[in-house]
């Protein structure tokens, strides 16, 4: 039997106000095309998050390269709104200093960030028995608590379809962050100690994608 839920999901990711809408979208690639079009915001929470990631795998050093790389100052509050433009050059220098391609630098930062983004929400983890009940869950225990901190977030929409093969999940978004969704799905996994594996389906447009989720007790 197959059920079906829809649920939306805050990634604290803001509108600017002097937004102008989304031309020449199939033009742009499909990693840049949400920082290049529309004029979006980002918060900062978002920033300070990255910095941890990257502290975290590679050290403070790593985080003030990717800095100076970037051209950036790097003073970032967690309730305050940055351009766009700066978390695509932090990501562009993090590919660069990486030495893999900018769709895995942003899987890369995505699993790493969900477990310090859960870590903000007290108690969060311990409601859930595992990674999938989490995942399915995730409108109720993250949205509600991002939207009270951040009223002008603007949450992806994720639908989720139980299969025999696995949980579909779609990921539907202005932004086109598919691969950060990917990402954020996998740190799932290494939130409850759990092997996650995601398939991508299809993908009709940055903006619109299909995985197909596997969830297996303990990590490879």
């Amino acid at each position: 039997m197959r059920s079906h839920w829809r649920f939306s999901i805050s990634f604290v990711l803001g509108p600017n106000a002097s937004q102008t809408g989304a031309d020449g979208a199939a033009e742009t690639p499909c990693w840049l095309n949400i920082f290049t079009l529309g004029g979006w915001s980002v918060k900062g929470i978002i920033f300070n998050v990255a910095e941890e990631v990257v502290t975290d795998l590679y050290g403070a050093d790593a985080w003030d390269s990717l800095l100076a790389s970037a051209e950036l100052e790097g003073a970032y509050t967690s309730l305050g709104n940055y351009d766009d433009a700066e978390i695509a050059a932090i990501i562009a220098a993090a590919a660069v200093l990486l030495d893999v391609g900018l769709d895995e630098t942003w899987r890369i930062v995505g699993r790493h960030m969900l477990p310090l983004l859960a870590q903000r929400i007290p108690n969060i983890a311990g409601q859930y028995d595992d990674a999938e009940q989490f995942l399915l869950s995730v409108n109720d225990i993250i949205h509600p608590e991002v939207k009270l901190l951040y009223p002008d977030s603007i949450p992806p929409v994720f639908e989720f379809t139980d299969t025999d093969a696995g949980l579909l999940v779609r990921y539907q978004s202005d932004r086109g962050l598919t691969t950060l969704a990917e990402g954020l799905i996998l740190g799932c996994g290494d939130l409850f100690g759990e092997t996650v594996t995601v398939e991508t389906m299809n993908c009709d447009s940055s903006t619109d994608c299909t995985f197909r989720v596997s969830f297996s007790d303990g990590q490879a």
